[in-house]
């Protein structure tokens, strides 16, 4: 097993976390295109932004993984704040008009180049004998952000989310399909594993953050109480699957794989982008739950919360086969009935919905920490040799 590379900071540096701060804006400006379209196409619209902006994190953090923090790597992500922020700000409108969807792709442009630039320059990963080659995933993605320009040009409607839609399939397929030279890339074993669980937790607050600013607008009934309770536990729940064992099972291992570009792709960069994309859809859909609770949601976001927990669940059986070839049979019957869930939740009152997934997260989390507590072996469906 080669090392991995030397670690400059094992912990996110403060310049890092500042960039966290403006993620969590952007996050939120993102959810928002869901909240206010309420249908399938504002949702897709608003996996498509959090796409775009998920690749340019990921990019700014291996640009500084296993970089001493210094003055320099401090304006460079400051600057990349700065990008961010205006892709933020434009967001809620960048598929309509003209105006702000170019400020948004020349943003976007504007970072990609920046990271494109700070890999060449300071060549992060070239002492562990990784990208090398001009073909890589900043290239790749940096094309990705030339056709995000021709989309803003484009008019309003089929062509312009037809080239958003390619754009976000090249930057999501880069590291599948630049594969083998990923797999040669040495990773750390601690900074990573931290920094995607901080997006994680960004994602988590954005359900406390949405549901928090609706209730503090309202006045809230006995029903709306019970609801904003309810998805607070729930939150505790989703928190708990993924920080009680699941972030030490991808540090573990990230530490023990022979081919760690293969986690740092398929666990932390195309998993986590799940995750996240799962805890969203939670958030928009617990916002409406408590605008009307006792309602029967014959809308696509009656689907959200219960769907949006069935990704998320679902995707631990997919990093988990990755990381060690088995998923647990718990998270798998889990996500079976959170499916079954979700097909009927247009029929049931919202709150019932939301007290079924509560319930049911909090009934996979206890039987965990059951099996756990009293050493017993974990469910396995499959085992198999990971490559």
């Amino acid at each position: 097993m080669t090392e991995p590379l030397h670690e400059a900071h094992e912990r996110a540096s403060w310049a890092e976390l500042f960039f966290d701060l403006v993620l969590v804006f952007a996050v939120t400006q993102a959810a928002h295109v869901a909240v206010a379209g309420q249908s399938w196409g504002a949702v897709g619209q608003t996996v498509l932004l959090l796409g775009i902006m998920w690749w340019s994190w990921v990019g700014t953090t291996l640009a500084v993984h296993g970089v001493e923090d210094s003055n320099q790597q401090r304006i460079f992500l400051f600057a990349g704040g700065l990008c961010m922020f205006v892709i933020a700000i434009t967001a809620p409108h960048a598929f309509t008009g003209h105006a702000q969807p170019l400020l948004l792709a020349g943003a976007h442009l504007a970072l990609r180049l920046l990271l494109w630039g700070e890999m060449q320059h300071k060549r992060a990963f070239s002492s562990a004998g990784t990208f090398g080659n001009w073909l890589n995933p900043f290239t790749v993605t940096l094309a990705a952000a030339v056709l995000l320009v021709a989309a803003a040009l484009a008019p309003a409607g089929g062509m312009r989310n037809g080239l958003w839609i390619i754009a976000v399939a090249l930057a999501f397929g880069g590291p599948a399909l630049l594969a083998r030279r990923l797999e040669k890339v040495q990773f750390g074993a601690t900074h990573l594993p931290e920094r995607f669980a901080t997006f994680v937790i960004i994602a988590l607050g954005e359900t406390v953050a949405s549901v928090g600013s609706q209730a503090a607008e309202a006045h809230l009934g006995v029903v709306a109480w019970i609801a904003v309770v309810l998805i607070f536990v729930l939150g505790c729940g989703l928190w708990w699957l993924y920080f009680a064992y699941g972030f030490a099972a991808v540090e573990h291992s990230l530490r023990t794989n022979q081919v760690r570009g293969t986690v740092v792709r398929d666990v932390l960069s195309y998993g986590h982008l799940l995750l996240v994309i799962g805890l969203v859809l939670v958030a928009v859909g617990a916002r409406t739950m408590v605008e009307h609770p006792i309602a029967v949601a014959h809308s696509v976001t009656g689907y959200l919360l219960p769907l949006g927990a069935t990704l998320y669940v679902t995707t631990f059986l997919f990093t988990r086969w990755r990381m060690f070839g088995a998923a647990t049979l718990g998270r798998f019957v889990t996500a079976l009935v959170l499916a079954v869930l979700t097909a009927a939740a247009t029929l049931l009152p919202q709150i019932a919905t939301l007290a079924a997934v509560t319930a049911i997260l909090a009934g996979l989390n206890a039987f965990e920490y059951w099996v756990v507590s009293t050493g017993r072996p974990l469910l396995l469906m499959r085992r198999s040799r990971v490559s």
